[in-house]
């Protein structure tokens, strides 16, 4: 035994180094794109080589490898930033994931305090990292596992210090200008951007890919598989969880009475009630997604608490459910109206993505509610998230925003009487990605007004870049090479 977690562990210490090594080779003075999906797909090659055998495989954990790739390939496709932003972290998430399968941990299959279980230990290996497997083996496991357990107690107590450390440091920035001032000055931008242009830059990119890479590997044979029957313990009374339920659901009637008499009664309710229907739609929208979230939240909370789950428990929560879905309906009925009055923006894009994973999140915990399955709903609502991302990041953001603004100004007969009709240019030039090349292949047929206007700002544009210069492929990105071909275009029409 002792032999072969010393190989494993050589093995997958040599993994690691190497995948390090492409990556300062791939990431170096390089954006982040095809050069990303290059690096997962390598660290999953490098994980299934090593992974035991003998494990049998789910079927249903298929999905998390899948995801994986998927959102990794995105971010050589999409260059919006938000989108970009989230597809890198769940990409990494699902990494993680395939990586506790691929070790025989039921991930699709494991309970939420199973879930949080795996994560805390999957974190802790990758941030010991190649520590967890330069040591013998044989020794650590016989000598040191105390030791070991309280470097982990230490690592846990950065992480849980990490936010807080983060949050009172901003307070702090806030409230004095010479800490400001200081915390500028240790975190300058410039000084590192010189550091990692120098060699020990190149350094610093493979030691931080390789060394959770190292713990990572490691993780595929020493994950904790005792955790599908962890439970949280039962603190509340079925009584005590109904009558919350069905206060909070006395309250959502109320609401959603209102919407239905005011809001759903259409624009003739609205204006005999001397409401403007665009600055109704802009108040409230966020506080009612936030109510929303909470519900799940105390749902989710209560499920985990309470005792025994009756009929009246089951149909208190169904009630609060269903309710809930109208009050997210009447949320998404203000964000259509204020987008009809003023046009498409990002923020609105991904405030109806956020509004179809609550859809999704609410028709997910209507099932455990009904199936008593409340403690499995991570995973659905893992996969429900992953869905709407890829639905996102299959129409593209800042070329859909662009695409519907664009339409607004070409043919404004669909359009309320008072609804906005100024084209704002600027922002779409501002998104970039697929925004220009929307905005270019418009051009022509352009008002002659909003013509001169984007004429100026695609001539700015043009003046802060290099558009004859072609990335290298490392950092290639489908949407900034259609951005850069669309600037030629328009160089070339501009001249013209």
């Amino acid at each position: 035994m002792a032999a072969v977690l010393e190989r494993r562990a050589l093995a997958a210490v040599t993994l690691a180094s190497l995948l390090g090594l492409a990556a300062q080779l791939l990431f170096f003075h390089q954006p982040l794109g095809l050069n990303f999906l290059v690096v997962t797909a390598l660290f999953l090659v490098a994980a299934w080589t090593l992974h035991d055998g003998t494990v049998p495989l789910r079927g249903r954990d298929l999905w998390l490898p899948i995801s994986a790739l998927t959102l990794a390939a995105f971010c050589a496709v999409r260059a919006d930033t938000p989108l970009l932003a989230f597809d890198f972290v769940a990409a990494i998430i699902c990494v993680g994931g395939t990586v506790a399968a691929w070790s025989g941990v039921p991930i699709s299959a494991l309970p939420v305090a199973g879930l949080v279980a795996e994560g805390w230990s999957l974190t802790e290996r990758a941030v010991l990292g190649a520590a967890d497997v330069l040591l013998p083996a044989w020794p650590r496991l016989r000598i040191a596992p105390k030791r070991f357990a309280r470097v982990s107690g230490y690592v846990g107590g950065v992480g849980l210090a990490v936010p807080f450390v983060v949050v009172f440091a901003l307070l702090f920035s806030s409230a004095d200008a010479v800490f400001a001032r200081s915390i500028e000055n240790i975190f300058d931008l410039k000084r590192i951007a010189e550091f990692l242009s120098e060699t020990p830059g190149r350094l610093f990119i493979a030691l931080a890919v390789a060394w959770p890479a190292a713990g990572g590997l490691a993780a595929l044979w020493r994950v904790p598989r005792d955790q599908a029957t962890t439970r949280v313990w039962s603190l509340l009374a079925a009584e005590t969880a109904t009558v919350t339920l069905t206060l909070i659901a006395a309250l959502f009637a109320v609401f959603v009475s209102l919407q239905l008499a005011y809001l759903f009664g259409g624009r003739d309710t609205l204006d005999a009630a001397a409401i403007s229907y665009s600055s109704y739609a802009r108040r409230g929208f966020f506080e009612l997604i936030g109510a929303v979230a909470l519900v799940g939240a105390v749902l989710f909370g209560l499920e985990h608490l309470v005792r025994e789950r009756g009929r009246a428990y089951r149909a208190a929560a169904l009630t609060l459910l269903g309710l809930t879905a109208l009050v997210l309906a009447s949320a998404w009925y203000r964000l259509d109206l204020y987008q009809q009055a003023y046009g498409w923006t990002e923020l609105r894009f991904y405030a109806i993505c956020a509004i179809a994973f609550l859809g999704l999140a609410l028709a997910i915990f209507a099932l455990c509610v009904v199936r008593g399955r409340m403690s499995y709903a991570v995973q659905p609502l893992a996969l429900a998230a992953v869905l709407v991302a890829l639905s996102a990041n299959a129409i593209g953001p800042d070329a859909f925003v662009a695409r519907a603004n664009i339409a607004r100004i070409l043919d404004p007969s669909g359009l309320p009487a008072d609804a906005s009709r100024t084209f704002d240019a600027d922002h779409l030039v501002g998104l970039g990605g697929g925004a220009i090349v929307e905005l270019v292949d418009a051009f022509p047929r352009l008002p002659v007004s909003e013509r001169l206007q984007a004429d100026v700002l695609l001539r700015r544009e043009l003046s802060r870049r290099d558009e004859d210069r072609r990335p290298d492929w490392q950092g290639w990105n489908l949407e900034r090479e259609r951005e850069r071909a669309a600037l030629v275009r328009a160089r070339d029409e501009l001249l013209r």
